[in-house]
This record gives structure tokens, sequence and C-alpha cells, in this order.
């Protein structure tokens, strides 16, 4: 199974995320762009993910939904700054659970020997209160449920 690095230094505000998947970049990219198959790994398996919105440009707005079971919802949103397909996207975060702290997302998708991918997200928080108590909510585990989705839909998609 692939494995997820997470990286947060204490007294930093920046969390860092790397993964390697067995993908091609564009690949990789587009599954990671495209509103169809966002809600096939964006989030916990046990919820239902809903892209309300997913403006993949320069200034878009992207906002999605979890819903549980029960009906409950959480969403999360932001705006992108920079699209440099396949290599790079800058763009916003913020739960709106918490409304106001918002993390700024930098995710680059580098290609690697054997048609695989490096994705590495860097999220930096507004101080490294704001990074710890992301870090205390359950983020690291959320993290790789989904990026192991992610690389479950990528081999499904390429079979």
């Amino acid at each position: 199974m692939p494995k997820t690095d997470i990286i947060a230094e204490k007294g930093k505000q920046e969390i860092i995320i790397t993964r390697i998947f067995n993908a091609p970049r564009e690949l990789v990219f587009r599954t990671y762009t495209d509103p169809v198959t966002v809600p096939e790994w964006w989030g916990p398996r046990q919820m239902t993910i809903v892209v309300d919105k997913m403006e993949v440009k320069k200034g878009g707005i992207w906002r999605y939904v979890h819903r549980t079971p029960d009906g409950q919802e959480y969403a999360h949103n932001g705006v992108y700054h920079e699209i440099g397909s396949p290599e790079r996207i800058i763009n916003t975060y913020e739960f709106e659970g918490f409304p106001g702290v918002v993390g700024l997302v930098t995710t680059t998708f580098e290609e690697q020997p054997g048609g695989k991918t490096k994705f590495t997200e860097t999220t930096l928080y507004p101080s490294a209160e704001v990074a710890e108590a992301v870090l205390q909510s359950g983020m690291s585990d959320g993290a790789i449920e989904l990026l192991d989705r992610l690389e479950e839909l990528l081999a499904k998609l390429q079979a």
C-alpha cells in the first residue's frame, strides 16, 4: 500500500503532505480536478461527497459538502489562485465549521520514474496554533484515507 507522509513541525504554520501515486501525472491531475471524480475519493468513505461548485480556473470557486448517513453536512470551500496544469495548483481552503480560518494550499504533481507521480500538498495556516488545532482535529487520518481512496480510484481508472 502506498505511503502518505505528513510533516508538521511544532511551532510552524505549515503542514506538508506527500505521497507517490502509481499513476502518470496527467491522470492524477485530471482526477484531482474533475468534479465528476472528486466525489469518489475526496473525504471519508462513510460520507457522501457532493461537489457544489468547482470552477478549476484562476479566481474560480470550489465547494464540497460531506453528508453523514444521518444527514449532517460539513462543507469546505476555497478559491483557486493558480492552475498550472498538470504541475501545480494554488488555492485557499476553509472548513465552513470554522469560518474565517483560511489556509493557503500549494499542490504539486511531479513526474517520477516508472509512470508514477509525487504529490505534495503544502498548507500554510494563519498561525502555528491553527496548524496544531488542525492536526488535533484528526486531519492526518482523514488525509491518509482520502489519498488512499484517490490511489484506489487511479488504479481502477488504469485497469
